[in-house]
């Protein structure tokens, strides 16, 4: 679930307008523009706040939403 969400979040149009907005802060950069750091740092935060933390969901679930970004964007789904 968490890693469709990813998906969503870097292909959403806020998204790439913040991309546009902050070419030069490095790190925020990175977060924005990588699905599977995003994903990671959604699940992170999420899971987090409901005090269920689990490194290896949050792993997994980051490695899946960048096979499905990169499904995506390669136009063969």
């Amino acid at each position: 679930m968490i890693a469709a969400v990813g998906v969503m979040w870097i292909n959403a149009e806020p998204t790439q307008r913040l991309r546009s907005l902050y070419k030069k802060n490095d790190w925020f950069n990175r977060l924005i523009n990588c699905c599977l750091c995003s994903t990671f740092w959604i699940y992170v935060v999420v899971s987090a706040s409901l005090s269920q933390f689990n490194i290896g969901e949050a792993c997994i679930s980051a490695i899946l939403a960048e096979f499905i970004c990169r499904k995506l964007n390669s136009g063969s789904l």
